[in-house]
């Protein structure tokens, strides 16, 4: 075993390394009586049983999730050789076991030392009592990573997240401790006096001629560069010289000039605590701090004094190589660095508490970091609800151990108790953990649970709260973004006294990528991809996947920065924890990162176009909407969310709208003052543009103070007012919502062929419809042109879509407003007067909300013009517009909202009618495919005669 010094008074013997090794699945082996001869194998610690080949072959296939190579449940056998040696004798002796899930026990030759469940601290057995030094001894470990208490699947559990891993994945070492000792450290910074508070816990055992008053500490502060800063002696209390034990507190003042850590400056201190005995060192503790106060006033939570929003993401326990919570503190260091590069401050760990090498690069990077217990269960819900046995005394301990294991790092700033607890109300029994955790260390804030609970907040305790803002009334998950940017969220977060972060916010999502399957080289592989692409395959889609990759992650984007500009818009929230900033596994795998899960960049934004939107300081707009008549103003409201360091003085906002390179307007406007923790008013915008076509716009702001400049852009479109069409007469419709559209127009039941006399209609070269009857399909059958305006219910093969993309996936939730994740308009005559980018953008918005997508699985040669993209899972080929001839005639169709109660109010609308009616009373109209009668009316439910 190496010996390793880790302080001038302290060693440790590492047993990492071969262990031997077996797996008990009939849990044949008793920990007195195992023989190294009934442990045939070999395992290296740290490490998984399924990363070193142990297990069955996985046997299923999850069509929603990852896949482990090997899997196995249940208990394991370890043993090794240890022996300490002769120079560390006379000393206590603590074993250490890391990434252990979920129980341990622990037999030194043959004799029971102890056992452990905790999920959220290390393992530690003291040995003391049966080391014998000098002398071979057989250490004997006994793993059970089963569910030893009746929990629901969090994070740290779950197969979807943390894979049910079981193994010593941290580690094992034996530390030597002096019988004299440093017990325990707890620090208690305090920013706004610039003081550090040290209390100590000792263990004493002096020589019978030597008195207790004997022992005395210290403690040293020393600054990030390594320069004293305080020392101070301490004398240990006693309640009497028999007593084994001994205390310590001492207050240490930082100075005037002290740094303060933070997200924006991580500055960390040590304190170096000794334990002396006439003026010799007999133990010694280092302890990493920063000089961090958290806490709330009102609705805004304070870090050192000065008002902070959390922009976090929620870290759910994802390792994609491993299967379990890695133990480096570089990977950890590198998530922090791409967070932090998008704008993120802080990270919310669902439903788990992260190991130390976590903590570490948290406290290094300056991430503010929700913990939880592992705790995602119904058995607080509904209020009167008891919890099985020992489950509440569980989650006790493991909140204590959080606390007392967390307490240096100035990182952990929060404690959530779960993720989605209570139903309405709160709970006693979660009540009661929030206000002993504040009895352990007042320094943390404290929830209940993540997730539930309704605003006001009804018997339940809680520093702050965190609500599903898109679930709550009166707000629908379906329009978590729309383009009435007046809208915010404080009919909900202005309902609590105290500071609101939004929960789990976002879970848009975008096609599949495949080519990610080529960085599984771990323990997993992902699944979903299989029945995916044996999907696409079968659909001969695959070659479509980059296009429809682009599209889908455009519009996740572009719902994304509305969706959480909305967030900064509410006066009263003070955070959001996003879902996700990189893609989700399990649970039917949700798509939802700008990152994929290895925290690599998808191409979708760059990381400065990210923070125009999620930074300390964002310009925000509110807009009645994105679309406007030429002529008309549109009056932009611009405000500024700010919570900098420092105020903003004398900000100068510069702004100007743009198309193609031409300018349409620009303003400056000067003066601008902003406290931090402010959502103030900028000024009023006023957008007008004179155009005979249709323009789209680009609002450019940049705020400018000091040294420090922000910006943001939003798009807007200008559309020319309508003008009367040409020989209205000869147009046709039975749709009496179109008249305000289409004046002089023919309005009646009949087109086409008259039934009786077999007279034809020849003063007609346009048909609208809203339904395919025999008159209409007679109509164009003989060379007429038909614009047929698909309606919900009058489709054979339909599929509900709404603008914004699906919510998390198909296969967890089938059942939702819209389950598509966006368009692709193609190049066409059609559409090159309706300015596109050739994906889902706002102007859209009210053209395709809450529609039918027409399905074309049955008609393959049909090209879209307007094509939907379809989730991934289910893969129809749809679209919601696209042309096709039928006998000597032609026929468009579509399923825009422009025939329910037409609205000159909506310019897009408008526009779009106008431009598809010009277009199919134009020779451009020539559709290239061409369908029999009984492919068309597969499509559609034809019925007797229209209005029938």
């Amino acid at each position: 075993m190496e010996t390793i010094k880790t302080s001038e008074v302290r060693s440790e013997l590492s047993l990492n390394g071969k262990w031997s090794f077996t797996l008990d699945a009939e849990e044949r082996l008793a920990g007195d009586a195992v023989s190294p001869a009934q442990l045939d194998s070999h395992i290296e610690v740290p490490g998984s049983w399924e990363e070193q080949g142990f297990g069955e072959p996985s046997k299923h296939d999850p069509i929603g999730t990852w896949k482990k190579l090997r899997e196995y449940v249940g208990v394991g056998w370890y043993s090794k050789e240890i022996m300490v040696p002769e120079h560390l004798s006379g000393q206590s002796y603590r074993l250490i076991l890391l990434g252990v899930r979920w129980k341990s026990q622990v037999w030194l030759d043959g004799q029971p030392v102890g056992e452990h469940d905790s999920l959220v601290s290390e393992h530690s057995f003291d040995l003391t009592p049966n080391i014998k030094p000098g002398q071979k001894q057989m250490i004997t470990v006994r793993l059970d990573n089963r569910m030893i208490l009746p929990l629901a699947e969090s994070h740290i559990h779950s197969y979807h997240t943390a894979t049910m891993w079981g193994g010593i994945t941290g580690g094992a070492r034996i530390e030597v401790l002096p019988l004299s000792r440093i017990e325990s450290v707890y620090l208690l910074p305090d920013a706004r006096d610039k003081t550090v508070a040290v209390d100590m816990a000792f263990t004493l055992t002096a020589p019978e001629s030597e008195a207790a008053s004997s022992y005395a500490a210290t403690v040293e502060i020393r600054d990030a560069e390594g320069n004293l800063v305080s020392l101070k002696a301490v004398p240990i209390q006693r309640a009497s010289e028999a007593e084994a034990d001994g205390s310590a507190a001492v207050s240490l003042d930082l100075g005037a000039e002290a740094v303060s850590w933070s997200d924006r400056n991580p500055y960390l201190y040590d304190a170096i605590i000794r334990l002396q005995r006439e003026g010799t060192t007999v133990d010694e503790r280092r302890h990493r701090f920063g000089l961090r106060t958290i806490e709330t006033k009102g609705k805004r939570i304070l870090l050192n004094g000065s008002p902070v929003y959390m922009r976090g993401y929620v870290d759910c326990c994802i390792f994609p190589q491993t299967g379990y919570p890695v133990w480096s503190e570089e990977h950890y260091r590198r998530q922090f660095q791409i967070a932090k590069s998008y704008g993120f401050n802080h990270v919310r760990l669902h439903g788990w508490t992260a190991p130390a090498p976590f903590w570490r690069a948290a406290d290094s990077e300056g991430m503010l970091v929700q913990a939880e217990l592992p705790h995602w269960s119904n058995w607080y819900n509904p209020r009167e609800g008891k919890q099985p046995e020992g489950v509440h005394e569980f989650f006790q301990r493991e909140l204590a151990r959080i606390i007392r294991t967390l307490n240096e790092h100035p990182s952990f700033v929060m404690l959530s108790l779960g993720n989605e607890l209570v139903d309405g109300q709160g709970h006693p029994g979660l009540n009661e953990m929030v206000n002993a955790a504040r009895e352990l260390d007042a320094s943390r804030l404290y929830s209940d649970n993540t997730g539930f609970g309704d605003l006001p907040a009804l018997d339940r305790e809680g520093d702050y709260y965190i609500p599903t803002l898109n679930w709550h009334t009166p707000h629908s998950i379906d329009y978590a973004a729309s383009p009435d940017s007046y809208e915010d969220y404080e009919a909900v977060a202005g309902l609590s006294d105290v500071p609101v972060i939004a929960h789990e916010h976002g879970q848009f999502t975008m096609y599949v990528r495949p080519s990610e399957e080529s960085k599984y080289t771990g323990v997993l592989r992902p699944n979903w991809l299989r029945t995916t692409m044996e999907t696409l395959e079968s659909k001969q889609m695959v070659d479509r996947i980059s296009e429809f990759g682009d599209a889908s992650g455009t519009l996740l984007v572009r719902s994304l920065k509305e969706t959480m500009e909305r967030i900064r818009r509410t006066p009263s929230l003070s955070g959001i924890q996003l879902l996700d900033i990189r893609d989700f596994p399990g649970q039917g795998h949700a798509t939802t990162g700008i990152l994929d899960v290895f925290w690599d960049s998808k191409g979708l934004i760059e990381p400065e176009q990210f923070r125009s939107f999620n930074d300390a300081t964002v310009l925000v707009m509110r807009a009645p909407g994105r679309t406007f008549h030429a002529g008309e103003t549109l009056d932009v409201l611009l405000e500024c969310s700010h919570y900098g360091s420092e105020p903003i003085r004398e900000g100068v906002l510069h702004w100007e709208l743009t198309s193609g390179g031409k300018s349409h307007g620009s303003g400056t406007i000067t003066g601008l003052q902003a406290e931090p923790g402010s959502l103030g008013l900028i000024g009023k915008l006023p957008l007008s543009v004179h155009s005979d076509c249709a323009l789209a716009l680009e609002l450019r702001t940049t705020l400018t103070w000091g040294d420090q400049q922000v910006f943001n852009s939003w798009e807007f479109w200008v559309y020319p007012r309508p003008r009367l069409l040409a020989e209205p007469g000869r147009i046709w419709t039975n749709i009496q919502a179109l008249k305000p559209a289409l004046p002089g127009s023919v309005f009646k039941h009949d087109i086409g062929v008259d039934w009786l006399s077999y007279r034809e209609e020849k003063d007609i070269d346009l048909a609208i419809t809203d339904q395919l009857s025999r008159y209409v399909l007679q109509y164009v059958l003989d060379g007429g042109s038909a614009w047929l305006m698909a309606k919900p219910g009058r489709l054979h093969d339909e599929v509900e879509t709404k603008f914004l993309p699906i919510f998390w996936n198909y296969l967890w939730f089938p059942v939702q407003g819209g389950t598509t994740m966006g368009m692709v308009i193609h190049d066409h005559p059609l559409m090159s007067r309706f300015p596109h980018d050739g994906k889902s953008n706002w102007q859209w918005f009210h053209l395709v909300d809450g529609i039918p997508a027409i399905g074309l699985d049955a008609l393959p040669k049909v090209r879209p013009i307007v094509e939907v993209v379809d989730n991934f899972n289910r893969a129809k080929k749809l679209a919601y517009a696209f042309e096709v001839r039928i006998g000597k005639g032609k026929l468009f169709v579509s399923s825009f909202r422009l025939s329910e109660g037409y609205d000159s109010k909506r310019p897009e609308a408008a526009h779009l009618f106008r431009q598809t009616v010009q277009y199919l009373r134009s020779e451009q109209f020539n559709p290239e495919v061409q369908l029999s009668v009984g492919e068309l009316i597969g499509l559609f439910k034809l019925k007797n005669r229209p209005g029938n």
